[in-house]
């Protein structure tokens, strides 16, 4: 298994939006199954996420668009707008060959770039003149 560190600002992705949890694999009765419990990062201790993606991938010299999942941790559920640029800090892939002999990649970061950003204030008109009606309301 090979690990390799990628740059996040070179290889645009996209989210999809969908946020899924990381469950914790168990077994029972002789199988491995994914249990209820979320599973978390051994070293921080963190939550653990799928945060869907988008990205574009050569093959063959065939280009197309793959839909994938990156692995952080993150204390909360996150927020990521649909199809927007998602950033990732200290982003890997992990190129292995799956039982019927496919190459699979398996992506994990740190943590989103944005994490923890507070929402972006409003624009245009009604962004103004909400500021304008908080400004007189303050005045009176």
């Amino acid at each position: 298994m090979s690990f390799y560190a990628v740059d996040s600002k070179r290889q645009k992705m996209l989210s999809t939006s969908i946020v899924n949890e990381v469950k914790e694999w168990e077994e029972r009765d002789g199988r491995r199954r994914p249990s209820e419990t979320q599973a978390r990062d051994e070293a921080t201790g963190m939550p653990l996420w799928q945060v869907e993606v988008v990205y574009r991938q050569t093959s063959f010299g065939r280009e197309s668009m793959v839909t994938g999942v990156v692995e952080v941790g993150c204390p909360h559920r996150p927020v990521v707008a649909e199809f927007a640029p998602v950033e990732f800090v200290d982003l890997t892939v992990e190129a292995r060959v799956n039982k019927a002999g496919a190459l699979t990649e398996m992506w994990r970061a740190d943590r989103l770039l944005d994490e923890g950003k507070p929402a972006a204030a409003p624009s245009g008109q009604s962004a103004q003149s909400a500021g304008v009606s908080a400004a007189s309301k303050g005045a009176a």
